[in-house]
């Protein structure tokens, strides 16, 4: 043996500890992924403009400006920007200053925000692709 070439036993250690490693990260990657912060069974529906539009991964994020009392800014979640491209949505699909209808499953904790279900503006309809 020499000190290029590890012993077996070595060699399936290093196996056991990545096999180790990669199942303990298994559910850490699925849970980013969970729609459990969302009540699923209502939908909401608001009017305001968009503040901004975040086209970013792991999930785009639509800021909304809501008139009160009391004024409100909503973060509305979508799918990740390759889901939504596959649906036809692009970079510039919503600009900021644009006024919008909104549909969306509420967080389950109550704070404005939610899971896009569809954003109208004007005649243009898109769903949200989560």
């Amino acid at each position: 043996m020499t000190l290029l070439s590890p012993s077996p036993l070595f060699r399936q250690g290093l196996c056991l500890l990545t096999l180790i490693a990669c199942s303990a990260l298994a559910p850490v990657a699925s849970a980013h992924h969970s729609f459990a912060l969302f009540d699923q069974t209502q939908t909401l529906t608001i009017k305001g403009v968009v503040e901004r539009f975040a086209w970013t991964n792991p999930h785009i994020t639509i800021y909304v400006d809501v008139p009160g009392p009391p004024a409100q800014r909503f973060k509305i979640e979508t799918g990740s920007v390759n889901a939504l491209q596959r649906t036809g949505w692009t970079a510039n699909s919503v600009k900021a200053g644009e006024t919008a209808e909104v549909s969306f499953k509420p967080l389950k904790n109550g704070e404005p925000g939610g899971l896009l279900v569809e954003i109208k503006m004007g005649d243009v309809v898109l769903s949200g692709g989560g």
